[in-house]
C-alpha cells in the first residue's frame, strides 16, 4: 500500500480542486432558476420531468463512472469529460427548441455532472492525509456551496436584464472555466490499476456496500432538496415571495458555513451528533416551508434547511470514505453522489406528479417526512454506534 501524502505535497493540487469545482457548481447553481424559469406556462408534470430526467441519467450512468474511476491511471480524463459535457447542455438549452429537445440536453447535462463530481471527489477524498480528511472535505464541499451564494441570483438577474440567451451563454462558461481550474488539479494520489479479486465491492463493482446505506440516508435530503430546484420558483411566483435566488444565496450561505465546520466537529464529537440534528433541521424547514407567506420567513426557511443538507453531506461523505477501501473509492463516491441523481428523481418527477394532482404547499409538507425516515435509518443501521456493535458482534 502507498504511503499518505503529506499536506505539502497536495496542497496546490487541493486548492486548485475547490476553485475548479467552485466554478463548476455556479453553472449547476444557475440551472436551478433557469431550468424551471424557462420552462413557465408548461404544465407542472412537464416542468418536474425536465427538472428531474436530469437525475434519471446521472443515476443511471453514475455507477458506471465509479467503476471507470476505479479501473486505475488519471482520473482527470472524466473531469475534463464532464465539464465539457455541462458546457455542450448549456448550449444546447440556448437554442430554444421546446421542452422535449431540452430533456435531451438536459441528460447530457446530468452524465456529465454524475462523471465531474464523481472523478473530482474521489481525486480529492483519496489525495487528502487522514489527519485532515474531515476538515479538507468539508472545505472542498463549501467550495461547492460558495457558488449557492450568487449563482441564483445571479440567473435572476440576468434573464430579467438580458434573456435567457446570455444566461445559458454564462453558465456554459463557468463550466468551461472548471475545466481549466482541474488542469492544476491533477491526480497526485492515483490508483494502480485494479486487480481481480478486489474485496468490498457489490452488484459487480455497480454499486459499493460500505457506501448504499450512508447514500439512502443522504437521499432523504436530496429528495426534498429536488422537489424544491423543480418547483421553488414557481411556489414563489404564486405566493409573491419576492427574489427567488435569494432563497438560493442564504441557502448557500448555510451550506456553506455547515459544511466548513460539519467536518472538523464531526472528527471530534462523533458523525451522530452532526447527523441527527441536521436532519431534524432539514425536516422542521420543510414544515415551515409549506405554509410561508413572507420572504423573511422564506429565508429562514433555506438557512434551516440549507445547514440540514450540509451537514448531513460532509458527514456521510466521510463516512464513505473512512469505511470504503482506497482502491475502490470511486465506487463508493459514485453511489454516495447517486443521492442526488434519486432526489431529482423522486423529489422532481415522482412528487412532481403529485403537485400536479394537489399542490406545492401539500407536497412540501409531505416531503417533510423524508429527514425523518432518515433520522431512524441512521440510529437503526449507519450510525458510528450501530457499525460498532456490528463489528463487534
Amino acid at each position: 500500500m502507498a504511503a499518505a501524502l503529506t499536506w505539502r505535497q497536495v496542497r496546490r493540487p487541493y486548492f486548485f480542486a475547490l476553485f475548479s469545482v467552485h466554478s463548476f457548481f455556479v453553472a449547476y447553481s444557475m440551472s436551478i432558476v433557469e431550468i424551471p424559469r424557462a420552462l413557465k406556462g408548461e404544465p407542472e408534470w412537464i416542468v418536474g420531468f425536465v427538472v428531474g430526467v436530469f437525475g434519471i441519467a446521472g443515476m443511471l450512468t453514475r455507477p458506471l463512472t465509479g467503476v471507470w474511476v476505479d479501473r486505475g491511471g488519471s482520473r482527470q480524463r472524466w473531469v475534463r469529460l464532464g465539464a465539457v459535457g455541462v458546457a455542450l447542455s448549456f448550449a444546447g438549452y440556448m437554442l430554444d427548441l421546446g421542452p422535449w429537445v431540452m430533456v435531451i440536453f438536459r441528460c447530457v447535462q446530468g452524465v456529465a455532472m454524475g462523471v465531474f463530481t464523481t472523478a473530482m471527489l474521489a481525486i480529492v477524498g483519496n489525495m487528502l492525509p487522514p489527519e485532515r480528511r474531515g476538515s479538507g472535505l468539508g472545505f472542498y464541499q463549501a467550495a461547492n456551496a460558495a457558488a449557492a451564494l450568487y449563482g441564483a441570483a445571479l440567473a435572476v438577474f440576468v434573464i430579467d436584464r438580458f434573456g435567457f440567451g446570455p444566461a445559458f451563454l454564462l453558465s456554459g462558461g463557468t463550466a468551461l472555466l472548471a475545466l481549466v481550474l482541474a488542469l492544476g488539479t491533477g491526480d497526485p494520489a492515483a490508483p494502480p490499476p485494479r486487480v481481480a479479486g478486489t474485496p468490498g465491492r457489490g452488484l459487480h463493482g455497480l454499486i459499493s456496500p460500505t457506501a448504499m446505506l450512508p447514500a439512502l440516508v443522504f437521499a432523504c435530503v436530496t429528495t426534498p432538496w429536488g422537489t424544491i430546484t423543480a418547483f421553488l420558483p414557481l411556489f414563489a411566483l404564486e405566493r409573491d415571495l419576492g427574489n427567488v435566488g435569494l432563497f438560493y444565496t442564504a441557502a448557500g450561505l448555510a451550506q456553506l458555513t455547515a459544511r466548513v465546520s460539519a467536518g472538523w466537529i464531526g472528527d471530534r464529537i462523533g458523525r451522530d451528533l452532526v447527523v441527527v440534528p441536521a436532519l431534524g433541521a432539514a425536516g422542521i424547514s420543510l414544515i415551515v416551508l409549506s405554509q410561508v407567506q413572507s420572504p423573511v420567513v422564506l429565508i429562514l426557511c433555506a438557512l434551516a434547511f440549507g445547514f440540514g443538507l450540509a451537514a448531513t453531506q460532509t458527514s456521510i461523505a466521510v463516512i464513505v470514505i473512512e469505511r470504503t477501501p482506497p482502491a475502490i473509492l470511486g465506487s463508493g463516491m459514485a453511489t454516495y453522489t447517486m443521492a442526488w441523481d434519486v432526489g431529482q428523481v423522486v423529489g422532481a418527477i415522482l412528487l412532481g406528479l403529485l403537485v400536479d394532482a394537489t399542490s406545492y404547499s401539500l407536497v412540501f409538507a409531505l416531503t417533510a417526512l423524508f429527514p425523518v425516515a432518515g433520522v431512524v435509518l441512521f440510529l437503526t443501521r449507519v450510525s458510528e454506534r450501530t457499525a460498532k456493535a456490528t463489528v463487534e458482534g
